[in-house]
């Protein structure tokens, strides 16, 4: 099964200032989005989302309240006609010591037994370093950057490709 990991924030949806997605009204889709996730749908690709939310840890969002917020996300990424197979979503805090928050990469390892994943196909796709280092740490055929971060400029030297944006980054997955 073809499949992508993609990160939300910053990747998908434009991270606010305060870099915390905790209302409707924070939800703004990338301009390339609907168009990068239709491009993967028509090359057969489903989608994994793989999402840290610090904010559920620091109390500025409860976990029902992102999973509100997220169904709405899900609604304006459905004109895509991609699927996603499943949202996993980790609540802690930065710093927090887990196998779940990213760049540890319990997220991706549940996707990969949950759907009978081969990680050595996949790639994963952020606008972190986070997001890099939880596909090296799972064995993803690749971590792509995305140079869509609003609030600070991230370099990788670890990522196997930096993107100026999604539509990009799903280029090179489909060319590869």
């Amino acid at each position: 099964m073809k499949t992508v990991f993609l990160d939300r924030d910053g990747t998908i949806i434009v991270d606010p200032k305060d870099e915390r997605v905790d209302s409707i009204e924070k939800i703004e889709l990338f301009p390339d989005s609907i168009e990068a996730l239709k491009y993967l749908a028509d090359h057969y690709f489903n989608v994994v989302i793989v999402s840290n939310q610090a904010g559920i840890a620091e109390g500025r969002i409860s976990e029902p309240d992102f999973w509100k917020i997220h169904s709405v996300v899900l609604n304006k990424l459905s004109a895509s006609g991609i699927k996603v197979l499943k949202t996993y979503m980790n609540g802690e805090a930065p710093g927090a010591i887990s196998n779940m928050r990213k760049p540890a990469p319990g997220m991706l390892l549940q996707a990969a037994k949950d759907f009978s994943l081969n990680l050595s196909e996949i790639y994963i796709v952020g606008d972190s370093q986070s997001d890099i280092e939880a596909g090296i740490n799972a064995g993803c055929k690749g971590s792509i950057l995305v140079k869509t971060a609003t609030n600070h400029d991230v370099v990788s030297p670890d990522a196997i490709y930096t993107a100026k944006n999604l539509l990009e980054a799903v280029h090179y997955i489909t060319d590869n």
